[in-house]
């Protein structure tokens, strides 16, 4: 392939520098061209016109009706959520989880990118895994990247890297039979874990939304945090809500 291109360069200069030849020089006769018909508005009858359907066109706004498979936002059940955080005040002996969040009291993994402050109009519970479940010692950077119906966390490590996942968006057009029964499948937490190349990745259902939180490492087959399902069942146990925005949205 290279020879032949090393052909073509050359060739190409030669066509596009090389004069024209006499008969090349010579202008071609134009054929000749049908002179243009002219119509007499006069002469024309519109008895037959359907002036009706001509003024629905052009007074009407034309409809355009949704695309099946576009992605809708979804109610959240913020009742649900506010009953777990109750349960989540209790676990870490706050009776206020709201100062608690503003305090740093809770022990999830913090965020440092300044884009995480947009968390605050994200309008579904925000999960985040706590800090004993991770076990990583603060050795660990962490970055939030959040958006009004959907948020990505990541956590990178030395040989691992961690994500999580969350949105309230599912497409309007209701999935095959199959596909629902894999959504719908899971253990008896409701997670559905699969074994991927570099490590685990669970998903599941809750207030509404969908979240997912995929393991990889470095080393999956010797590290235990990707070799079984252990290390991601515990972070999705940990999880804790850390914010979210019932006025984007809910029930």
């Amino acid at each position: 392939m290279t020879y032949r291109s090393t052909l073509w360069a050359p060739l190409a200069i030669i066509l596009l520098a090389s004069p024209a030849s006499p008969a090349q020089q010579q202008p071609a006769t134009p054929a000749r061209q049908p002179a243009p018909t002219q119509i007499d508005p006069s002469r024309l009858d519109t008895s037959q016109l359907d002036t009706s359907q001509l003024t629905r066109l052009t007074t009407q706004p034309p409809t355009r009706e949704p695309r099946p498979d576009a992605p809708v936002a979804m109610p959240i059940s913020w009742g649900q959520a506010a009953e777990d955080i109750q349960l989540q005040a209790r676990q870490f002996q706050r009776t206020d989880t709201v100062a608690a969040v503003a305090q740093g009291n809770l022990p999830f993994a913090r965020p440092t990118n300044p884009e995480a402050a947009g968390v605050a109009n994200t309008g579904l519970p925000v999960l985040i895994p706590g800090t004993a479940a991770l076990g990583l010692d603060g050795n660990a950077r962490v970055l939030l990247f959040p958006r009004e119906n959907f948020y990505n966390l990541s956590i990178t490590a030395p040989g691992l890297v961690i994500e999580v996942f969350g949105t309230r968006l599912a497409h309007a057009r209701a999935p095959d039979p199959l596909s629902t029964r894999r959504l719908n499948a899971g253990d008896s937490d409701g997670y559905r874990i699969s074994q991927t190349e570099y490590g685990r990745e669970l998903s599941f259902n809750r207030y509404g939304a969908a979240y997912s939180i995929t393991v990889e490492c470095d080393s999956p087959d010797s590290d235990p945090r990707c070799r079984t399902d252990a290390y991601v069942r515990n972070l999705a146990n940990s999880l804790i809500i850390a914010a979210g925005n019932p006025a984007s949205g809910g029930q």
